[in-house]
């Protein structure tokens, strides 16, 4: 499992919390994933006001692509984020790696799991 030590992870919430405002501004009125008060139910609730507004249609598609995460190319994400404050924290956990059964292994694309702050790198609208 690739998760960041404890102090890493204040770091990563204290840099979260600097560029959170920021980057609120810049999501879909419809994203609902890993936001400041909101949560799955109120995604769901939204899909079914959608979906269902004559309750005929009898489908919706939950979808989860295999190991998206791990193939992000960090130049793209940093390129997207541009220069916020703590860019080059974040530029470090993307490049920090990972040790796993006492073998160190590089990390050249993809977002640290269990990062406090990966969540917000991810959903800006432009990427």
């Amino acid at each position: 499992m690739k998760m960041p030590v404890i102090a890493d992870r204040c770091l990563q919430a204290m840099v979260k919390n600097a560029l959170e405002p920021f980057w609120e501004a810049k999501f879909e009125g419809t994203s609902y994933g890993f936001r400041p008060g909101r949560s799955c139910h109120d995604a769901i609730a939204k899909i079914y006001v959608l979906a269902r507004p004559n309750k005929t249609k009898k489908w919706v598609l939950d979808a989860d692509i295999k190991s998206a995460f791990d193939q992000i190319s960090h130049e793209a994400l940093l390129q997207v984020i541009g220069p916020v404050p703590g860019r080059e924290l974040i530029k470090q956990w993307l490049k920090a790696g990972y040790v796993e059964e006492e073998v160190f292994h590089a990390t050249e694309q993809g977002t640290p799991q269990g990062g406090v702050i990966t969540p917000p790198t991810m959903l800006p609208k432009r990427f």
